[in-house]
């Protein structure tokens, strides 16, 4: 058992007691105790993408940031067009993304069937998200109106069909990996700990924290440990401190920027509501980092990183 799954299950062992003292949570409240942590870990595993992507195209280098910002930019117009479509493209992309640092230390080559199970899988876990928190999701609809677009989403049927189809696909393609010696048994049976614990933690905790608890530590925690000792291996850093100073800028950059944001909601020179807000940026910046992120576990296995 990994370090990370340890502490994914010894957090959720602990919050239950609150939980179960303190009740119902408030969105605001949940927020309050989760942001510390998405923001000095969840938005730090993306702080480096120029440095990652520099080791694999320098020759591209000069270009990157202004390929980023426009993606970011892109996204955002969207948003303000077509909402609907920009929050199905968000879920998608991070469905992908979730599965793949999940499984990117298994597959030596990106075959259809190994984006399959990355899509699936991420597909299964965000349903079940949404599955178990549909109470608080339709009240957060009803409450701020920039989220009733999302209605036909998160109706029930459609997100049991999910859950059920990609589960199914996911394990199904598993076994049929396994069956052909591709995957190990060890591993499979890891994978089905790792997603029954998921599901459990979606199932036992409210939304916002238990989107944290497995944002935090079962991905954020392992792309950050990939990129260090990538790096490391690089010779890029030689230290956790030299590691965390490289990480600074971009986040430091990211917490202005946001800072920035919710002054100006609060002043009410942008109508939006703080949770619509962060949906976007969180959005945004998820969407380039997806296609840095797939281009660095293929470099990965092409330097045999993980071999």
């Amino acid at each position: 058992m990994s370090k990370e799954i340890f502490i994914f299950i010894a957090a959720v062992l602990l919050l239950l007691p609150f939980l179960s003292v303190f009740g119902e949570l408030s969105l605001s409240t949940q927020f309050f105790f989760s942001a510390p942590f998405i923001l000095l870990i969840g938005i730090p595993h993306g702080a480096i993408d120029n440095v990652l992507h520099a080791k694999e195209a320098p020759h591209l280098k000069k270009y990157f940031i202004a390929v980023y910002v426009l993606i970011i930019l892109l996204n955002v117009i969207l948003w303000t067009s077509f909402p609907l479509l920009a929050y199905l493209l968000f879920l998608i992309i991070s469905a992908y993304h979730f599965g793949q640092s999940q499984f990117s230390q298994y597959f030596r080559y990106q075959h259809l069937i190994h984006r399959l199970i990355y899509f699936f899988w991420g597909i299964a876990i965000l349903s079940a998200l949404i599955l178990f928190n549909l109470d608080e999701i339709h009240s957060w609809m009803n409450e701020y109106s920039e989220f009733s677009v999302f209605g036909p989403i998160h109706e029930k049927q459609n997100v049991v069909s999910f859950l059920g189809f990609s589960s199914f696909l996911t394990f199904g393609l598993l076994s049929f990996l396994m069956y052909k010696k591709a995957f190990s048994v060890h591993s499979f049976l890891m994978e089905c700990l790792i997603f029954s614990l998921i599901i459990a933690a979606f199932f036992l905790t409210p939304l916002v924290i238990g989107f944290t608890l497995y944002f935090i530590i079962l991905h954020s925690f392992k792309v950050l440990g990939d990129e260090f000792h990538f790096l490391r291996k690089e010779k890029e850093v030689n230290s956790v401190l030299a590691f965390l100073r490289l990480l600074a800028p971009f986040s430091l950059l990211s917490f202005f920027g946001l800072g920035l944001l919710f002054v100006l909601i609060y002043l009410q020179l942008l109508d939006l509501s703080y949770g619509y807000a962060m949906l976007i940026v969180i959005s945004s910046i998820t969407l380039p980092h997806v296609f840095v992120m797939d281009h660095f576990y293929k470099f990965l296995f092409k330097i045999k990183f993980y071999q």
